[in-house]
């Protein structure tokens, strides 16, 4: 057998003894310097290349047809590096390959791991410090000649017009599109990419437990530039983001090439033998229980989240199981919808369950005035439905009315756009201690908050504190995502009338911006009951 050599990479040390503890001493060659560049072919349509020097993937062939885009590289970690140390180590005669691309400088090492008969390869990405810029992800850019289809709303390719920053875009018709606009929230993602030609590359996403935004968070996966087709597996970015980084290995996921469908969702645990770093199943725990309390028909979850990971499940008849979690202490969250109901704090234990029952119900309606369900997103109101896959200035969005009513209320407020909004609505009498406005929001902007004025009475400013700041687009970027925040107004019976009154919703904020960048908030939910 040959020697086992030892080498640092960041993120931990892949020493004789880590190797032997992960059972592959014995079947593995040693690590070696890849001064050259590193090829594998599966056998079976996929061959690939990676640097020598940058550890970058330079070439992705399926079936003999090279995938990568002309001028890009075929898949890397952030805009890749000038040089990395590079080396591989292969198994089983020959029939697998593990590849280690290690930048000490920012303390991040990228792995690939191929095998022979599998069209997949899979990665994982350890980080042991915060990264500048403050994003971490893998991106593959191929080309848009072969794979034509992805999602058509972040193609955006042979549009003519830059709508904001230098990531959202319009074509001649008005309408808008945006890496941003392909995207599905963590709890629900399956696998994406894209096809064409007999050809289909896609990211399985497999283990997100050190993804940060919990269970519906949501970032960039597919955009036809046209000169590329990006394809990308997010770890960590500002966009939109409530959590820090997770420090530790991501993954793994893997980059799967098909004739063209999608693949089905695969374990990968098998890959704790091959990435150091990377706990078995024997190694990590689970949290199982109960959960209850009135949601409206809304649907249950459970997220767990700590600095070790991230993970959740689903509650059905009241029950829920969460596997696969490391040990640590987490706090434990219970949505329904995306609302937070109830939280507390658990530890979980390598080889066991831990028990858990939560309560939590969703604020009760308005008895004189209800807009919106209290769910954690702005469905119900007007251009909920488009707003994920386009910006606020595309043409099929309805118009941000100024005024408005119960059933043609807008999904948000926007400082330089739609505000104030004048709100009509009827009451049969004057109720004697005069009544309690709860408007529930999801998120906000610049600094943007709800204020109100009805019958010549305006909210105190401390009824709307300076929510806390993402630093980051929201809405314009398609998603309602980030801190739900319930403002809560007492209005004097003098305000009221009888019949028709008139409330107006202002923005207030101590920032200002241009149309859809100026301050704004998304609504959650509008209540009115008496005080």
């Amino acid at each position: 057998m040959a020697k086992t050599k030892t080498k640092a990479l960041a993120g931990g040390l892949f020493s004789a003894a880590v190797l032997a503890g992960a059972g592959l001493l014995g079947i593995g060659q040693p690590w070696a310097s890849a001064a050259a560049n590193v090829s594998f072919d599966t056998g079976t349509g996929l061959s690939f290349i990676v640097n020598g020097t940058n550890g970058n993937m330079t070439s992705l062939k399926h079936n003999g047809t090279e995938l990568t885009a002309s001028g890009y590289a075929a898949g890397q970690f952030e805009s890749g590096w000038s040089s990395a140390t590079v080396t591989s180590q292969t198994f089983n005669n020959g029939s697998s390959i593990l590849v280690s691309a290690a930048n000490t400088s920012i303390g991040v090492t990228q792995y690939y791991f191929a095998r022979k008969n599998d069209n997949t390869i899979y990665m994982a990405t350890s980080i042991a410090k915060a990264l500048n810029p403050g994003e971490a992800r893998f991106i593959a850019r191929l080309k848009p000649s072969l794979l034509t289809t992805s999602p058509t709303a972040a193609k955006t390719g042979g549009a003519n017009t830059t709508v904001e920053g230098s990531d959202v875009f319009a074509f001649a018709n008005g309408q808008t599109a945006s890496k941003f606009y392909s995207s599905q929230r963590l709890i629900a993602q399956q696998s994406f990419g894209a096809s064409g030609n007999g050809h289909g590359a896609y990211i399985i996403p497999a283990y997100t437990d050190m993804t940060s935004g919990g269970p519906f968070f949501r970032d960039i996966e597919v955009n036809d530039t046209g000169s590329a087709v990006n394809i990308t597996h997010y770890m960590f970015s500002g966009h939109q983001q409530t959590e820090a980084l997770r420090l530790g290995l991501h993954g793994p996921y893997a980059l799967a090439i098909t004739d063209g469908a999608a693949p089905a969702a695969r374990s990968m645990d098998f890959l704790a033998s091959f990435f150091p770093g990377m706990l078995s199943n024997a190694q990590r725990g689970g949290v199982s229980g109960t959960a209850n309390g009135t949601w409206n028909g809304l649907t249950a979850t459970v997220g767990l989240a700590g600095t070790n990971g991230q993970y959740w499940g689903r509650v059905k008849s009241g029950k829920f199981v969460i596997g696969h979690v490391k040990p640590g202490t987490y706090k434990a969250t219970l949505y329904a919808g995306e609302l937070e109901t109830a939280t507390t704090t658990i530890t979980v234990t390598a080889g066991a369950t831990t028990t858990l029952a939560m309560t939590g119900s969703v604020p009760a309606a308005g008895k004189l005035l209800q807009i919106g369900a209290f769910d954690g997103t702005p469905a119900g109101f007007v251009n909920a439905d488009k707003i994920e896959t386009m910006h606020p200035s595309d043409t099929r969005m309805a118009a941000w009315s100024r005024t408005a009513s119960a059933t043609s209320f807008p999904m948000a407020e926007f400082k330089a756009v739609n505000s104030p909004i004048a709100l009509g609505f009827t009451l049969s009498s004057v109720p004697a201690n005069g009544a309690k406005l709860r408007i529930a929001t999801t998120s906000s902007f610049a600094g943007g908050r709800p204020a109100v004025s009805i019958g010549g009475w305006t909210s105190p400013a401390s009824a709307s504190p300076a929510p806390v700041n993402l630093n980051s687009r929201n809405v314009t970027r398609g998603t309602w995502r980030g801190i739900n925040t319930t403002y809560t107004f007492t209005i004097p019976a003098s305000a009221l009338k009888t019949g028709a009154n008139t409330l107006s919703i202002s923005v207030l904020s101590g920032s200002s911006g241009d149309t859809f960048l100026s301050p704004n908030f998304i609504f959650d939910g509008l209540a009115l009951d008496p005080a």
